[in-house]
């Protein structure tokens, strides 16, 4: 296991995942009230500051950006831990919300896998990340498991799955993978070429 960051960014998540912050914790913004709210107290506060209710505690590192700038609140925190030595991210409170934004976190997930970063994003239920010339199990959950060609093209194996594949090419102009669903305890997924997103739902979203 690498080092671990947690970056809380700022959509509405619903129930915050408390059990999910680990490591070294950064709040981005709006994620500054919900770090607070939670009984956290984070390592860094980060961003323009124009949605954050709270002010930021006494004794807490704080990086402030100007509202007009090239980078969102979520990329300049993950700039932080990448300078920091972090290979391993957890976005909380990075998916819902304004779908922009939520585009926005999957492009840097995206962005971190190609430095060799592990990064995941949490919000509402839903969790995101990128696969890359690799496998990963994923345990059985209540849910649906969507799988996305997330380049031109990827070529893809699922096992323990309802729909199955086998070295399946997958483009990014039909969305094959969508809607699958776990049917033993663990589900496999292998990408042998390319880059895939992968997107688990639990039920009740």
């Amino acid at each position: 296991m690498g080092k671990i960051c947690t970056i809380i960014c700022g959509a509405p998540c619903g129930k915050f995942p408390r059990e999910l912050a680990e490591g070294f914790i950064i709040a981005a913004d709006r994620g500054l009230d919900y770090a607070l709210e939670a009984g956290i107290s984070p390592d860094i506060a980060v961003g323009d500051f124009d949605s954050a209710k709270s002010a930021v505690p006494s004794g807490i590192e704080t990086v402030k950006f100007p509202p007009e700038k090239d980078y969102s609140d979520a990329e300049l925190a993950a700039k932080i831990a990448l300078e920091r030595g972090f290979d391993e991210i957890k976005l909380l409170c990075s998916l819902g919300g304004r779908l922009d934004h939520t585009i926005a976190n999957i492009q840097l997930a995206y962005s971190l896998k190609k430095r060799g970063v592990s990064a995941e994003l949490f919000g509402g239920g839903e969790r995101a990340y990128v696969l890359e010339n690799e496998t990963r199990e994923i345990p059985a959950f209540s849910g649906y498991l969507s799988v996305f060609a997330y380049e031109k093209s990827a070529v893809i194996s699922e096992s323990g799955v309802k729909y199955p594949t086998e070295k399946v090419e997958f483009t990014n102009e039909f969305p094959l993978g969508l809607s699958n669903e776990i049917t033993e305890k663990s589900a496999k997924i292998t990408v042998h070429s390319g880059a895939a997103l992968i997107i688990l739902v639990e039920n009740g979203r």
